[in-house]
């Protein structure tokens, strides 16, 4: 008995060869469909919308990723303005340095004062000038002279960089150079000859030697503020002479604004008044925020904060 003619096997046949071949489409279809694009650009109004049920939500949104706000506010703690840009013309500065009458007062045989005004461009650069009086008065040990330096004036020019000048101008950490000048005179006196033959000691003076000096210096200082306008500093200096004028008589042991001829190293300590300039151009205190949160940088976490971004974004 037949139960399928060759047309009717035919017709399974090609029944069966398209349901193998639709049947792994219409899987595909399953497994992955195609999903509408939706993104299309926000009004502000409708960002505004969307930023506010974000933060119902606890939720924050930092450009096209959103992330809990507690995530982003632990993030947006390492982000702040990373320059204050200051004015051309910052800041005036009128210093006295203290350091020789101290020490004058603890013994030393030499020194002055000296008074300088600096000028601050962008709180970063501080040409600076510096007047001084000088003067020396000393018997060395075991030497047989007293050595004498006329009070004289000094003169220096030189210019500093502020390496923290992205901070406020209360603390400042400065290297700079300065060239000095100086025209002098001196004395030698009380110049012990012993003299063996005749058995008799005499006394000689040499006076009013004159000379100058021309030097340079590399300065390294810390400014540091004390209150309000004043502030205090501290200088350590190398100096290095160019040239100087010698005689026959005998060197120099002093040099006005430099220090002892032998000694390359000196210190200083000055206190500053400062004379702010151009202040409504200064950034302010309400520059220094986070750069999302928009609170200080400095303030106590708090339980949510969350970013506002305003602009286009995807929902």
């Amino acid at each position: 008995m037949k139960f399928f003619t060759g047309s009717s096997i035919a017709r399974v046949v090609a029944i069966i060869l398209a349901a193998c071949c639709l049947l792994p489409i219409f899987a595909q279809r399953r497994i992955t469909p195609v999903k509408p694009k939706t993104n299309k650009v926000m009004t502000a109004k409708e960002n505004d919308a969307k930023i506010a049920e974000l933060k119902r939500q606890g939720l924050v949104m930092v450009g096209d990723t959103i992330l809990p706000d507690t995530v982003a506010a632990m993030l947006n703690d390492t982000l702040k303005i990373t320059r204050m840009k200051y004015p051309l013309l910052t800041s005036v500065t009128i210093g006295a340095n203290v350091w020789d009458p101290v020490m004058r007062l603890l013994g030393q045989k030499y020194g002055g004062i000296d008074f300088s005004a600096e000028l601050s461009l962008w709180n970063r650069i501080f040409p600076i000038v510096e007047l001084g009086i000088g003067a020396a008065n000393n018997k060395p040990d075991e030497k047989n002279y007293t050595y004498k330096g006329n009070m004289a004036l000094y003169g220096k020019i030189g210019c500093s960089y502020n390496f923290k000048y992205n901070n406020k101008p209360d603390y400042m950490a400065l290297v700079g150079f300065r060239l000095g000048y100086s025209n002098f005179k001196y004395s030698i006196n009380d110049i012990s000859i012993d003299n063996g033959y005749w058995q008799e000691n005499s006394t000689l003076n040499i006076s009013d030697l004159k000379s100058h000096a021309l030097w340079g210096e590399l300065a390294v200082a810390m400014h540091i503020k004390l209150y309000k306008n004043w502030s205090a500093g501290w200088t350590v200096k190398y100096h290095f002479l160019f040239n100087y004028k010698s005689n026959p008589s005998g060197d120099p042991w002093y040099i006005p604004g430099y220090g002892t001829r032998g000694s390359a190293i000196s210190a200083a300590m000055s206190i500053y008044y400062t004379l702010p300039l151009n202040t409504d151009k200064w950034p302010s205190d309400d520059e220094e925020k986070n750069v999302y949160t928009g609170e200080p940088i400095d303030a106590p976490a708090s339980g949510s904060r969350p970013v506002v971004i305003p602009g286009p974004g995807s929902r």
